[in-house]
């Protein structure tokens, strides 16, 4: 497995960021679904994830909050799941969001969460931005939407990188403090 140091990251501005985001919310539009609730995935799927419920008008909010853990390697939920959606009379369509989704793994593991608490519900995947080289949809989702796609697997060729507007290296977001994201994914990517 790679082992990501101080050289791959490649710092995003809060400009850039706002433009990834735009671009997610007007594919969100264009799809013309109407959203009952949203599901940001904890940590920094709360960031994009509020942005989302204004500009979409979605006034319930599930949070849900995953963690990687060692010995043995799971993914586990470290956050209850809330109560039923009150007040939304049968089915309704569940936006999840992330704020970066590389193996999918996190999502995977909201899907089927969601799915054994809403099972009439349609859910739908939003990210800011897809890493080149992960999936291109979920299994029990309606669709699949993406602001920005990266190179963060530094697994794409010139000509991929040019057609497909791949923004290169690992992004590290406005927020989000370098070692401590190098830390997680160096841990992640020899354990996992």
């Amino acid at each position: 497995m790679r082992i990501y140091s101080i050289e791959d990251i490649n710092s995003m501005s809060w400009e850039e960021y706002g433009a990834a985001l735009q671009v997610l919310l007007e594919k969100i539009q264009a799809s013309g679904i109407l959203f009952d609730a949203i599901v940001p995935i904890m940590r920094s799927g709360a960031i994009p994830g509020s942005a989302l419920a204004i500009q979409l008008r979605i006034t319930k909010i599930i949070p849900l909050q995953f963690k990687y853990r060692l010995q043995p390697n799971r993914l586990e939920s470290i956050m209850p799941m809330p109560p039923p959606l009150p007040e939304t009379p049968g089915p309704c369509n569940i936006l999840i969001c992330e704020n970066n989704t590389s193996s999918g793994d996190t999502a995977c593991g909201a899907i089927e969460l969601l799915k054994r608490h809403f099972p009439a519900s349609k859910l739908y995947y939003a990210t800011v931005t897809k890493v080149f080289g992960g999936p291109n949809s979920f299994a029990d989702t309606e669709a699949y939407f993406f602001g920005r796609l990266t190179n963060e697997r530094f697994i794409a060729t010139r000509d991929e990188m040019i057609t497909h507007g791949l923004r290169p290296g690992v992004t590290l977001f406005p927020w989000e403090v370098a070692q401590d994201e190098l830390h997680e994914m160096n841990q992640s990517s020899t354990t996992l």
